[in-house]
């Protein structure tokens, strides 16, 4: 047997332990990493677990308002004043308990992979007129205004068409307007500001409301995060709808931007580059139905 000497016998155990040191700090690195997505994992299911909790808040008391009331109704003892009052509430709950559930199914399409675009010919004017117009009883509630302004001189009656998905922008300025709606101070006015270079569609929703803290800034668009949480939180919602905002600006080639109002509101702009409706069909969308020509 050969005989190992003392220099390489030392130097085969400093190799081994410069190895050893190696594995040593791989296995740190490691065990850091996994602590980091063991917290994301569990700060996920405290965020889903909220989450479950507000749909059923925000599902079933608009359902049991509307179950309540349409009851009342239909038992005959309400004068037709009353029975006039009582229908508008009932609208009311029901567009309230639409728009969350849209955004469920939304975000579920989303997850899932299964949304899909649709082009054609939008008259946007139109269609941010009627989606004003749907949450008239959400700013009348708080007695704001709410306006179109345009970046050019027009008339904002007048049609503007642009090719995109009409569903998917509607779905991007709807929660753009129900956030400024619901982050608003009472009797201060929301302003729609549209504008239009080339192939590059911008609208931006603006309000006067409470802003959004600094250090809150960086996750707004992350689902499931909203300014306040629990069972005594002030403001609506299930914390979806920028990220669905977000992920429909993406699908048109576009994005949605944050910045901080002079007067302390929120302005969100989403940008859409314009698409292409294909050769030698044109399908006209206005106020949500589509026509072929």
């Amino acid at each position: 047997m050969e005989k190992i000497s003392d220099d390489v016998l030392i130097e085969e155990l400093k190799s081994r332990l410069v190895e050893n040191r190696k594995a040593l700090h791989d296995l740190r690195v490691l065990t850091k990493k996994m602590e980091l997505v063991n917290a994301k994992l569990a700060d996920s299911e405290a965020l889903k677990g909220d989450f479950l909790s507000n749909i059923r808040n925000e599902i079933n008391n608009p359902l049991t308002a509307i179950l309540g009331l349409s009851r009342q109704i239909a038992g005959g003892r309400v004068d037709p004043e009353s029975t006039q009052r009582m229908a508008e509430m009932i609208h009311n709950e029901a567009f309230d308990l639409d728009f969350q559930l849209r955004n469920i199914f939304l975000a579920a399409e989303l997850e899932s992979g299964e949304s899909t675009l649709s082009i054609s010919r939008v008259d946007v004017s139109t269609l941010i007129r009627n989606l004003i117009d749907s949450f008239g009883h959400r700013a009348s509630e708080k007695n704001l205004t709410m306006d179109i302004v345009w970046n050019a001189p027009r008339e904002s009656s007048a049609p503007f068409y642009f090719s995109t998905d009409p569903e998917k922008l509607e779905g991007i300025l709807s929660n753009l307007l129900a956030n400024a709606i619901e982050f608003n101070k009472d009797g201060k006015n929301v302003k729609v500001l549209v504008g239009n270079e080339g192939k590059l569609l911008t609208i931006s929703v603006e309000d006067e409301g409470i802003g959004i803290p600094e250090e809150q800034r960086q996750n707004m668009f992350a689902r499931f995060k909203q300014l306040d949480t629990g069972t005594q939180k002030a403001h609506h919602g299930h914390g979806l709808g920028l990220s669905i905002s977000k992920a429909l600006a993406e699908m048109l080639d576009g994005k949605v931007t944050f910045t901080t109002a002079a007067n302390g509101g929120c302005i969100f702009t989403v940008s859409i580059s314009e698409a292409d409706t294909g050769v030698g069909v044109e399908t006209v969308s206005e106020e949500g139905n589509e026509f072929i020509f």
